[in-house]
């Protein structure tokens, strides 16, 4: 049985990153390009609201004693599987886990222009992901 504590304790954390990412929706992509201040803030946000989304799906895999995922991926998969997830919210979701793949391997190759569509047009999937827990598991 999923522990309700802990998956809400996580939400909450993933959201607060949500809160400071649309804090600064505002800015323009010329800005986020010429500005490493705001570049670390954005990715250092995004990096962490998506392995929030990473964590609470493996806890949740764990307490349900759903098996073992063998990559970030295959979480979203799982939870696709059990019903927790659509389909088209699973690609979102590994979608994301491969920019934050990038963002954690790759640093010094993020395309700016891709991080400020994921600002202004994706962050809704990391939302939509956490409503899905939540009124999959009625918390």
């Amino acid at each position: 049985m999923v522990n309700a504590t802990v998956v809400l304790k996580k939400i909450a954390q993933t959201r607060q990153r949500l809160t400071r990412l649309k804090n600064k929706k505002d800015i323009s992509v010329e800005r986020l390009r010429n500005d490493p201040d705001t570049q670390d803030i954005i990715l250092h946000n995004l990096q962490l609201a998506i392995q929030g989304c990473v964590d609470i799906g493996s806890h949740i895999i764990a307490d349900e004693g759903w098996g073992i995922a063998g990559s970030f991926s295959e979480i979203f998969y799982i939870l696709q599987g059990k019903g927790v997830l659509t389909q088209d919210l699973t690609d979102k979701m590994v979608t994301m886990v491969g920019f934050r793949n990038l963002l954690v391997h790759e640093y010094e190759t993020i395309r700016m222009d891709i991080v400020y569509d994921i600002l202004q047009t994706h962050l809704s999937d990391i939302k939509e992901f956490l409503r899905a827990i939540i009124d999959h598991f009625k918390m």
